[in-house]
């Protein structure tokens, strides 16, 4: 299905064509809001039941939810979360799962144990992790050294420094910033759960890498703050709740063509997706827009759920490059790169692999393969004798897409993010997600609420 955005007289017209239909369902709303994920299903229920708008949610898979992927398991009805891990406590968090009907409680710590070995060779690799005390003090000195900082990012740009007094802490490569303040302990904690996002985290600017691994989070591993997940270990639940409270003002599988018209008239546009250029082709985008976004670079991230035998029960195998043996935490894998084969129960095992913006699905699955493979002939990983030659079964999948979308200091530095922000309101349109704030769900929905109230001035 092809599909049009058009801005003209101040109200946009969107259609979506596909081949065999002739007469088109035609739809007038107050807001159009493009994207099901964190950002656009909040503000989509926001805007309905607190602003009393009418609305459509349009978005190009088959149900809401974006990153948070629940696979259940057709063998014994239990659901496993391979997507979105934890909710920070954090804003409006709390309130919308209760506001959603969801119950929720302390997220679940799963103790694993962890065996190293270098993917790239498959070799195991002698690695030992920083004592819990030092890691501690690591993530506490980090803490220290940016809480300063926070209200420039979060719960979006909305503060941040003119160009000539942006912190030169948050310009540099992390690397240099964990040297600065002797972070070396936290590093491998804070690739390990979200910092691998960033893609090579250690050259990444640290503003970048508080992105992914923020106050909030840091709070959290200090004791400081709190995560949580719904009571029913299904985080879609609570996306499914979402849709079904929208009921028909969501419309699904919009890319797929099914025979039917769509044309969306709305007075106001809500883009709750990435800017990548992939993502903004079906729009008509004027040159300032396209000149903003073409700055940003983005990792790829994919999540999924495989299974096999030599898989080892109970046990993270962990990406170790040999050269952090035996306690070098700054050597870490390199883009593109499958983070760990962590157990979940029963036969499955999650995946998580990061990439540059070339990195779509067949390429992630081959790299699991390749990893698999060499493991399995270097001895780290030892096939079940019954049928060593079984293959790495796919049992689930996510494509996130692009995540993280950064531009060099230099940009910054020139007023990238108050040229970004200028692009809120212009031609009705108005911009929520990652790249204008930063990738946790509960951060998102913060930025909505400072959001909305703007776009409906």
């Amino acid at each position: 299905m092809a599909s049009t955005l058009r801005l003209a007289g101040g109200l946009l017209a969107a259609a979506s064509v596909a081949a065999g239909s002739w007469l088109p369902e035609i739809v007038a709303k107050d807001v159009v809001v493009i994207g099901g994920g964190a950002s656009g299903a909040y503000a989509a229920i926001r805007l309905k039941e607190d602003f009393k708008k009418s609305i459509v949610l349009v978005e190009k898979a088959d149900h809401l939810g974006g990153h948070v992927s629940t696979y259940d398991d057709p063998k014994t009805g239990k659901p496993f979360d391979f997507g979105v891990q934890t909710f920070n406590d954090y804003g409006p968090a709390r309130a919308f799962f209760e506001r959603m009907g969801v119950p929720v409680d302390a997220a679940p710590r799963v103790a694993l144990t962890s065996q190293y070995a270098d993917f790239n060779s498959g070799a195991a690799v002698s690695f030992t992790p920083p004592a819990n005390e030092d890691r501690v003090a690591a993530l506490g000195r980090f803490l220290n050294a940016t809480a300063a900082y926070e209200h420039y990012f979060l719960p979006g740009y909305w503060n941040f420094p003119a160009p000539n007094q942006i912190p030169k802490d948050l310009l540099l490569p992390f690397g240099e910033f964990v040297e600065k303040y002797q972070l070396h302990a936290a590093v491998n904690q804070v690739f390990q759960i979200t910092g691998m996002g960033t893609g090579d985290m250690m050259k990444s600017l640290t503003l970048y890498v508080l992105g992914a691994f923020g106050q909030p989070m840091i709070r959290a591993f200090l004791g400081q703050g709190a995560t949580f997940t719904p009571t029913s270990g299904r985080n879609i639940a609570l996306y499914e709740a979402v849709q079904t409270r929208l009921g028909k003002d969501v419309l699904l599988n919009t890319v797929s063509a099914d025979g039917k018209n769509t044309i969306i008239v709305a007075r106001k546009l809500l883009m709750a997706i990435e800017p990548t250029p992939a993502n903004m082709e079906p729009f008509n985008l004027d040159f300032v827009e396209q000149s903003t976004f073409a700055k940003f670079k983005s990792s790829s991230v994919h999540a999924g759920i495989v299974s096999h035998p030599a898989l080892p029960v109970g046990v993270s195998v962990v990406n170790t490059p040999a050269a952090a043996s035996p306690a070098n935490y700054v050597e870490l894998p390199k883009p593109n790169f499958n983070v760990r084969f962590d157990y979940m129960g029963g036969d499955l095992f999650r995946v998580l692999l990061v990439g540059d913006d070339k990195f779509d699905k067949a390429k992630a699955q081959d790299l699991v393969r390749q990893n698999f493979a060499k493991l399995v002939q270097a001895g780290t990983l030892q096939p079940a004798s019954a049928n060593p030659a079984q293959e790495l079964q796919f049992r689930a999948w996510a494509d996130h897409g692009a995540m993280h979308m950064n531009v060099p200091a230099a940009e910054l530095k020139s007023g990238f993010i108050q040229k970004l922000y200028a692009l809120q309101g212009r031609r009705e349109t108005w911009w929520t997600g990652g790249a204008f704030s930063v990738q946790f769900q509960a951060i998102l929905w913060a930025f909505d609420d400072i959001l909305l109230p703007k776009l409906l001035a």
